[in-house]
């Protein structure tokens, strides 16, 4: 029972943040979905052990923390890939207002 407290506690804080906007949704749904997924399907030791055979692991409960590091590294891979076209976004914009200011300094330079 406590389990499933601490799936759904963790669930709700995060539907509390994108209640606060501090998380988008669009962010929110993959960690949500891997919070869900993992975190009831890991409580479940057939599935545990189902796993580990799969992964070929000795050693089952260690196949869950395998499927979460998998999880986060795939997450954190979304949030590189966005903020990477943010970035790239913020360099057109500035590239695009210093040429608008340098043809207002030479118009400026130009007239008497």
């Amino acid at each position: 029972m406590t389990h499933i407290l601490i799936v759904v506690g963790l669930a709700a804080s995060l539907a509390v943040l994108v209640r606060l906007r501090l998380i988008q949704v669009d962010l929110f749904l993959a960690w949500f979905a891997a919070i869900v997924v993992l975190g009831f399907a890991s409580t479940q030791p057939a599935f545990v052990n189902w796993l580990g055979e799969k992964l070929g692991i000795l050693y089952p409960p260690i196949a869950v923390v395998f499927l979460a590091v998998f999880l986060l590294v795939g997450i954190v891979v979304a949030l590189t890939v966005s903020l990477t076209r943010i970035r790239e976004r913020q360099l057109a914009i500035a590239r695009h207002l210093a040429a608008r200011e340098l043809d207002e300094q030479e118009r400026s330079q130009r007239l008497p």
